[in-house]
C-alpha cells in the first residue's frame, strides 16, 4: 500500500496488516478505528476550537487519543482513504432516528466505489455505528456480529441507513448521492457544535466500541450494549464520571473538567 507520513502514522496506530488490500483493508480501517478511537463531543460542550484540518485531526485523534465526533472521525478516515488511492467521495446525511422529520444534513459519511460495488464507510456514528463498511445494495441485510444493517429507499427516493433495533429495522439516517464537498461539511459542522439548540451542544455523549460490546455514556448514564440487551449504570458523582472518562474511555480528563461536566449534564 502507498501512503503519506500522516496516513502511515494512522495505519500503524491501528496495527493495520501491511499486506491487506481492497475491501479487506477498508474493513480493517473501519473496525479498528471505531474500536480504538472514542466517539465523543467533549470539545463541543467545552467550547473548544474544532478545526477540521487533517494535521490537527491526526494530532487530536491519533496522537493525543482524544477522539471526536462525525465530522472529525470521518474527515480523517476519508483523507487516509484518498491517500491510499481509493475512489471515495463525501456524502451528507440527515439523522432522523426513524422519524419523518425535516432536519439539516448534520452527518458526514463516505461513499466508496470499489470493484463495481459501492459501500458506505462511516467511522463516526457512535454506539449505533457499523463496525464494517455497508454495501449500497438495496434491501440486503448485512450481519456484523452484534448488529445487522441494511440500506433501503423511501418514497422520496432517499437512501435509508438502517439498523435492527428491538427486532425491526430502524432508520438511523437518510442520504442521497448528490455532490458534496468540504464546504458542505463545514456548514454542518458549524451547526452541530455552535447552534444553541443542537443535540451535541446540549448533551454529553461518549462512546467506545469493543470486539463484543459497546459502551455509551449519555449524560448521567453509562449504557453497556451487548447482543441481546443493554445494562444501564447511573453516574452518581463527579468522581465516578472522572473515573469512567479516564479508565473506561481512555480520555485524559482533568478532575475539574469532569466536575463541570457532571454538574451540567449528569447531576
Amino acid at each position: 500500500m502507498n501512503s503519506s507520513v500522516f496516513s502511515q502514522q494512522y495505519l500503524q496506530d491501528l496495527s493495520i496488516d501491511s499486506q491487506a488490500q481492497g475491501i479487506e483493508l477498508v474493513r480493517q480501517i473501519q473496525s479498528r478505528h471505531v474500536t480504538r478511537y472514542t466517539f465523543n463531543n467533549l470539545s463541543v460542550v467545552l467550547q473548544q476550537e474544532m478545526p477540521l484540518e487533517t494535521e490537527f485531526l491526526l494530532n487530536k485523534i491519533v496522537t493525543q487519543q482524544r477522539g471526536g465526533y462525525c465530522f472529525e472521525h470521518n474527515k480523517l478516515a476519508f483523507d487516509v482513504l484518498v491517500e491510499l488511492g481509493f475512489e471515495v467521495r463525501i456524502l451528507m446525511a440527515r439523522v432522523v432516528y426513524n422519524r419523518d422529520v425535516e432536519v439539516a444534513r448534520t452527518h458526514r459519511i463516505t461513499l466508496l466505489t470499489l470493484d463495481d460495488q459501492q459501500y458506505i464507510v462511516d467511522v463516526g456514528f457512535g454506539h449505533y455505528g457499523a463496525r464494517f463498511p455497508v454495501r449500497l445494495e438495496l434491501g440486503v441485510a448485512q450481519e456484523q456480529g452484534d448488529n445487522c444493517y441494511r440500506i433501503v429507499q423511501n418514497d422520496r427516493g432517499d437512501y435509508c441507513f438502517q439498523i435492527v433495533k428491538e427486532g425491526a429495522f430502524f432508520t438511523l439516517y437518510t442520504f442521497d448521492l448528490g455532490n458534496y464537498n468540504e464546504a458542505d461539511c463545514l456548514t454542518g459542522h458549524f451547526f452541530s457544535h455552535k447552534y444553541p439548540e443542537a443535540g451535541f451542544v446540549n448533551n454529553l455523549v461518549v462512546c467506545r466500541k469493543f470486539d463484543d460490546h459497546t459502551l455509551s455514556l449519555r449524560n448521567g448514564e453509562l449504557h453497556r450494549l451487548r447482543q441481546g440487551g443493554t445494562d444501564i449504570e447511573p453516574i452518581t458523582s463527579a468522581e465516578m464520571l472522572h473515573d469512567k472518562l479516564i479508565h473506561t474511555f481512555g480520555l485524559d480528563t482533568d478532575r475539574a473538567v469532569a466536575a463541570y461536566l457532571y454538574d451540567k449534564f449528569a447531576a
